[in-house]
């Protein structure tokens, strides 16, 4: 039987899923939402906060090692060997993925010029008409908008 040193053996079992899964086998990882991933292979399986479940199984753990094991059914020693030996080719690197956002634009309706439903709909509402007409007339709220709510 093979031996594995301590200190291998500890190294192995430091590395978390979503690490193992970003540098070893990226296109395996889907982003879920927030902070959770999934597999690809396997979409009950879900990662977050240094913690994997899968659900359908109900099987979980913390390390790559246990995920090797446990879901892709490798022997302990080739789960082992498999992330050691990955590490020794590429030491895993955290790099975080920054999504660059489109500027937003806020679509306003066109502006009605009657203002009368708007009006009785927000003092039926119990606000002070002579706020409404500030507001209608600084633009501050649109009589388009108000309308909508009443429909």
């Amino acid at each position: 039987m093979p031996y594995i040193p301590p200190e291998t053996l500890s190294k192995a079992r430091e590395m978390d899923l979503l690490t193992y899964l970003r540098n070893y086998e990226p296109d395996e990882l889907v982003h879920f939402g927030g902070s959770t991933y999934c597999t690809r292979e396997h979409d009950s399986l879900k990662i977050s906060n240094g913690k994997w479940c899968w659900f359908l199984r109900g099987i979980g753990g913390t390390s790559a090692l246990d995920y090797l094991i446990k879901v892709k059914q490798l022997p302990f020693l080739d789960a082992v060997e498999r992330i050691t030996g990955q590490a020794a080719i590429q030491p895993p690197v955290f790099v975080s993925r920054q999504k660059k956002e489109k500027p937003k634009v806020l679509l306003l309706p066109k502006v009605s010029e009657n203002t009368s439903q708007a009006e009785e709909y927000l003092a039926g509402r119990g606000i002070d008409r002579a706020l409404i007409t500030f507001c209608l007339q600084t633009g501050r709220a649109l009589s388009s908008a108000a309308a909508f709510l009443t429909s």
